[in-house]
């Protein structure tokens, strides 16, 4: 039986989404708005409203945001993005591919927000230098960067929360009881789906393609002149120690932002010390996203609302009743559940929820809980790719859009995300079934 509040928190929800696809009103005052009504109403207290924003998450966004605009006036963004065209020869499709496939496989290792503003500049500059529109390229870098996040244990935290409720060690994401499991699954849909959406978006594209190619744009330095080499090493050593950290802050036990903000401290000092305050008032400036920590924060009180009032539990053992002794119908109405959960909801309570029903499933069934939470796991990862509202990184990477002038809306996202989606889904499905359901 839905409760009133969980009706208002489905309310919610549509109305957040019929007013992104009208795309007439900015998303922050919407998603502002709909805290707002969510606290008034009482379906979530004001504590608790605080409580299921990640500040960690939110201060991560801040300080790598801030770091971004210092990696911008550095050059280095321009260093790679040279490095990727020489590498793809100045072709636009082989430059979209590799740009995509090596944001995927850095988020292996890094959290994904970080990823998406770690590239974010590198598009931007590939992107004038063979002139295309960088809102394709953008949206396949932040789609392979959530992608990849649970390809292990460490890169994700729906791969970290599952490890510990299952008590699974870092091979058992490679191989499990000696077959193959999340990492080969996500990361051969990650391949497939990057190389046919690539293809398509070139394809697309191809009528405002540059004719004259990349060679004085790209790989001889412009009309503002050499580089700065001492602020190009500041910013990749910072860099460097940001995603160590970021790489083994479980075995240190720190949060996400520690590591942001040990990078933006250090190369702030280095650049005062180097006289440069210019760099370090832009950095401040305009490295502050407030509209996109509103909306992140609402985002997330609208997510801990949905957790709150149970509505996926309801829907999730609904469906085990109905299809618990049938392994193939079970495992992909748990995928395809938890595929259209987190298009719209964030990942992290899907996960905290499909947890306890999946062992529940398992005691029912004497199915092993491992195979079913993979299940769950392929269509939590790949499914938040849909919409933009689904994962941080989507949102980041349209707000980065917008920043940059290219206004980008709810529909326009999704028709770039709907393939690169349904092919890594039906592909994960279909190895994952293979693999684990027939043989």
């Amino acid at each position: 039986m839905i409760t009133l509040d969980a009706f208002i928190v489905l309310a919610s929800l549509t109305i957040l989404i019929a007013l992104l696809i009208w795309n007439k009103i900015e998303r922050h005052w919407i998603g502002l708005a709909i805290a707002v009504v969510l606290v008034v109403t009482g379906v979530v207290s004001p504590s608790e409203a605080i409580k299921y924003v990640n500040w960690d998450v939110l201060g991560l966004i801040l300080g790598v945001g801030i770091f971004t605009v210092y990696l911008e006036r550095s050059g280095l963004a321009t260093l790679a993005a040279r490095y990727i065209l020489k590498h793809s020869k100045g072709s636009p499709y082989t430059t979209v591919f590799l740009l995509s496939l090596l944001a995927g496989l850095v988020s292996i290792f890094m959290e994904n927000v970080s990823v998406v503003l770690l590239f974010y500049p590198v598009v931007f500059t590939i992107s004038r230098s063979i002139e295309i529109d960088p809102r394709t390229p953008m949206i396949l870098m932040a789609l392979s960067a959530n992608i990849a996040g649970s390809a292990t244990m460490i890169g994700d935290p729906p791969a970290l929360i599952t490890a510990g409720a299952f008590n699974l060690s870092f091979t058992d994401f490679i191989f499990y009881k000696g077959k193959p499991s999340m990492f080969f699954f996500t990361l051969v849909s990650m391949i497939v789906a990057i190389a046919l959406s690539a293809y398509l978006s070139v394809k697309r594209n191809a009528r405002i393609m540059s004719s004259r190619g990349v060679d004085h744009a790209v790989l001889g330095y412009d009309s503002q002149g050499s580089l700065d080499e001492i602020f190009v090493w500041e910013a990749a050593f910072f860099l460097s120690i940001k995603i160590i950290l970021l790489s083994l802050r479980n075995i240190l036990s720190i949060p996400l932002s520690f590591s942001a903000f040990i990078a933006v401290s250090g190369i702030t000092i280095a650049r005062l010390i180097h006289r440069d305050r210019g760099s370090v008032k832009e950095a401040f400036r305009h490295g502050f996203e407030w509209r996109l920590l509103i909306f992140l924060a609402s985002l997330f009180i609208l997510s801990g609302a949905f957790e709150k009032h149970g509505i996926a539990k309801i829907l999730a053992e609904y469906l085990v009743k109905e299809f618990s002794y049938n392994i193939f119908g079970l495992t992909s109405v748990i995928m395809w559940l938890c595929v259209a959960l987190s298009s719209v909801i964030d990942n992290v309570p899907i996960t905290l929820t499909m947890i306890p029903i999946v062992k529940t499933m398992s005691s029912i069934t004497s199915h092993d809980p491992v195979i079913l939470m993979w299940a769950a796991l392929i269509g939590i990862t790949l499914g938040g790719n849909f919409t933009y509202i689904g994962a941080s990184a989507n949102v980041t990477a349209v707000r980065m859009l917008e920043k940059n002038g290219y206004k980008i809306g709810f529909l326009d996202f999704m028709k770039v995300s709907i393939i690169y989606n349904a092919t890594s889904v039906l592909l994960a499905w279909l190895l994952y079934s293979l693999i684990y359901i027939v043989a």
